[in-house]
């Protein structure tokens, strides 16, 4: 297990903790406040907060901001035995060295697995490439465990990554956060996060950062600016528009086909009420259709109406017909039966009597009688004999009476089966009136007659119109039922979308304030993003005659053709970017670009994990690339994996706080993390460590000692030149050069004291102004170890004590001033 370098021993371990009121609002507070002004009516702002809800939820994560605070490794890629490398969880740089081969990728890749489950140098490679993940010298189950500090908890969160089986894919998750349990990772809602602000980069990231697709480089940056927010909330609406406008169209586009098979029916009373509802100025006419669908038409007055009559409409019965004819006729045999009896005359008589006896009664004083004349002969005698001659006559009578009254009763009955319907089909309109004309004949045996022939025609008229009529509708019927339930559907449909419309035209208006404040907030949000870019491109540029100009970005999320646009100047002559660069020169654009990417406020990540990002850049790059990494570990966890040493010299010589690491592989893939002092210190720990061995040989102290303080010496003279040259703003190269050139202590000295490797006759003065006298006898006892004879140490720990407070003292050119 690793330990912090002394340097950084008083830092907390604490992620830092920002003050909320010094951070920038994130776009969906903007957003909401923005909402929350606008004009926009009541049903807009619903449908944007939905919307904005739904994108919020999916774009934004939940967490504090994140911190690695260990990574352990086992049994994966280079790495076999368990392997740590312990971080401090808060801003700042930490290097991570090593040879070619000795571990570190492995260490890197392994935080970018357990965060994603993948590896981008694998990306688009042959398979073969990623079938050897696991470690070849350990059989131990590969594993990667790291744990994470994130602001707000109380204690550490442990992100595990483990293999199932041999597949590299074949792999699981998972994080355990204080006081939230155990989740799978895919579960844990910084996933859009990773995508949208990745905090890792290797060096096939840069490469492909710069030589990607135009709309993948596009895609790259749009991300970052955090309108993902909006865009989640403007696809929601969108797909909602889609979805109404669709249906609308449906509707819309489905009308003359409907109306075409309608207008084939136009002999249906149904079908023209459809199509007079479908027509209807402003929106179709719903309820009568659903009315019709149902078979409740509004109106029926039709053809169709009369069919439906003919169906319904009963004709003459038959059998009552029959009895009731039968019956009259009997009645008109009973009356002409008692025509020729005693009773048929006995009932003349008897009405004859009475009209007489009426008579007298109404003329009391008349005394002639109104047929014949006679004189006094109805008078009170005539009327009692009249009376009783008539009751008489009455009971001889009733015979006849009887059968009079049953025939008026049986030709009342005949009368009483002739109905006039409430509508009576064109085609029974004669037979029909002729049945109803029965009921005006008085004669009965002509009644008799007239209602069985009228009854019988009206009656078989009735069956074969009803039957034609049957026939009919069942055909009309047939073919609307194949219409209905087409018909059915789209109104269904048509007044979903009907409906909609309001909904639709909200969500135009939404989307519309969605595209107003996207496009603002995107200007801006660039703005700063290419003001971030070009800053460290101007950190990284150095000695480069190319100047970033824009970086822009033309097109839209949804657009084919959109891409990432960055024009350079060389010399005063503008110019497409990767068309001029160098290789250096990209791969320097391509981290101006992933840099403000991975430290924009709004993502939860507080750390970034570089991989060799120094290839192919000279050394003017590399001073500019540790000013950039200084000024980024003021506000982020910056680790970065290097085996150029020049990355950690740089930080050196521009006086850059560093944490270093250094990664050693030993046998059998056992790779050891461990902290790094700087070469000063390195050199004299050693020649410390070996003045304290007991009965050390004499040669070691004549020659290996003196040694051991020279390289002290020489790499403090090396970083104090190197030092005063990024001070006084000259050339690397030069410097590069010179050191290269400095064969001799002392001129390495001359550099780091007068800038100026020639000068070395002035170094022994100098020496004794700043170190005192011994100062020179010292620098040529570390001279003469060098020699054969060597140079004798009477008291090798004050001499090791004697070298340190010289290298102390020029190493730092400031202490001269």
């Amino acid at each position: 297990m690793t330990e912090q370098p002394e340097q950084n021993v008083h830092h907390s371990t604490d992620p830092a903790q920002p003050n909320p009121a010094d951070q920038p609002a994130t776009v969906a507070e903007l957003v909401q406040k923005r909402l929350k002004e606008s004009s926009l009516s009541e049903p807009v702002k619903v449908l944007l907060q939905e919307a904005l809800g739904d994108g919020e939820a999916r774009g934004t994560c939940s967490v504090g901001r994140i911190y690695l605070d260990s990574i352990a490794v086992t049994g994966f890629r280079g790495i076999g035995p368990r392997t740590w490398l312990n971080l401090s969880p808060r801003p700042g740089v930490t290097l991570v060295v090593g040879r070619n081969g000795s571990g570190k990728s492995s260490i890197a890749e392994g935080i970018e697995t357990a965060f994603t489950g993948t590896n981008m140098r694998w990306q688009g490679q042959d398979a073969t490439r990623s079938s050897n993940w696991r470690n070849l010298h350990d059989g131990a189950k590969p594993e990667i465990e790291v744990k994470l500090a994130i602001e707000g908890d109380t204690g550490r969160s442990t992100l595990t990554r483990t293999w199932k089986g041999k597949d590299f894919n074949d792999t699981e998750g998972e994080l355990k956060r204080p006081g939230h349990g155990r989740v799978p990772l895919d579960q844990v809602d910084w996933k859009q996060a990773l995508t949208d602000y990745r905090p890792f980069l290797s060096y096939v990231d840069l490469d492909r950062m710069i030589s990607g697709k135009p709309a993948q480089m596009y895609d790259a940056i749009a991300t970052i600016l955090g309108l993902g927010h909006l865009s989640a909330a403007d696809n929601h609406l969108r797909q909602k528009e889609k979805e109404l406008s669709d249906a609308v169209k449906a509707a819309k586009d489905e009308v003359p086909g409907i109306k075409e098979a309608l207008y084939a029916l136009e002999d249906d009373d149904r079908a023209v009420q459809a199509l007079v509802a479908i027509d209807t100025t402003g929106q179709p006419d719903f309820e009568t259709l659903e009315a019709l669908v149902a078979g409740q038409p509004a109106v029926d007055d039709g053809l169709l109406a009369e069919l439906r009559a003919a169906v319904d409409l009963q004709g003459p019965d038959m059998e009552q017909v029959s009895a009731a004819v039968a019956r009259l006729r009997e009645a008109l045999a009973g009356v002409e039966d008692v025509r020729m009896t005693g009773a048929e005359e006995a009932l003349q008589r008897a009405g004859l009597l009475e009209k007489a006896l009426d008579h007298s009664n109404r003329h009391p004083d008349e005394e002639s009688c109104p047929v014949c004349g006679a004189d006094r002969v109805l008078d009170a005698a005539w009327a009692a004999s009249a009376s009783v001659q008539i009751a008489v006559l009455r009971q001889e009578a009733k015979a006849a009476e009887d059968a009079r009254s049953e025939l008026r009763s049986a030709a009342r009955a005949v009368q009483n089966l002739v109905q006039t319907p409430q509508r009576i089909p064109t085609a029974l309109a004669d037979p029909w009136g002729d049945w109803i004309a029965c009921r005006t004949i008085t004669d009965p045996s002509e009644l008799a007659r007239c209602a069985y022939e009228t009854a019988v025609t009206l009656a078989d008229a009735c069956a074969a119109v009803k039957e034609n009529a049957i026939r009919e509708l069942e055909k009309r019927d047939e073919r609307w039922r194949q219409l209905v339930t087409r018909l059915a559907s789209w109104t269904e449909r048509a007044r979903a979308a009907e409906e909609g419309k309001p909904r639709l035209s909200h969500i135009k208006k939404a989307r519309a304030w969605i595209k107003t404040l996207s496009a603002e907030l995107r200007e801006k949000r660039m703005a700063g993003f290419a003001d971030h870019s070009q800053r460290i491109w101007e950190r990284l540029r150095q000695e480069s005659n190319i100047d970033l100009k824009t970086v822009s970005l033309q097109g839209s999320e949804k657009a084919v053709v959109r891409k990432l646009v960055m024009d350079v100047s060389v010399d005063g002559e503008e110019a497409s970017a990767l068309s001029v660069m160098s290789q250096g020169e990209q791969h320097s654009l391509a981290l101006s670009l992933f840099l403000p990417r991975a430290a924009t406020a709004d993502s939860p990540f507080g750390f970034i994990v570089i991989d060799d990002p120094v290839q192919s850049m000279d050394p003017a790059k590399v001073n500019g690339l540790a000013r950039v990494l200084h000024e980024l570990g003021e506000h982020r966890q910056v680790v970065v994996f290097t085996h150029d040493t020049r990355l950690q010299r740089a930080f050196t010589s521009q006086e850059l706080p560093v944490t270093v690491f250094e990664v050693e592989r030993g046998e059998s893939s056992k790779v050891k993390v461990k902290p790094v002092t700087d070469p000063v210190r390195q050199a004299l720990d050693d020649a410390r460590a070996l003045a304290s061995t007991t009965d050390l040989p004499a040669a070691a102290r004549t020659h290996v000692l003196p040694s051991l303080c020279r390289i002290a010496l020489e790499n403090a003279f090396i970083e104090a030149a190197w030092i005063r040259h990024h001070r006084s703003g000259g050339p690397e190269h030069a410097l590069q050069a010179a050191v290269t050139d400095a064969d001799k202590l002392m001129k390495v000295a001359a550099l780091a004291l007068f800038s100026d490797a020639e000068r070395t006759g002035d170094v022994y003065q100098k020496l004794r102004t700043l170190c005192g006298p011994r100062a020179v006898d010292l620098l040529k006892q570390c001279q003469n170890g060098a020699h054969s004879t060597g140079t004798p140490i009477t008291d090798p720990h004050r001499f090791v004590n004697d070298i340190e407070a010289i290298a102390q003292k020029v190493r730092k050119p400031e202490v001269t001033a």
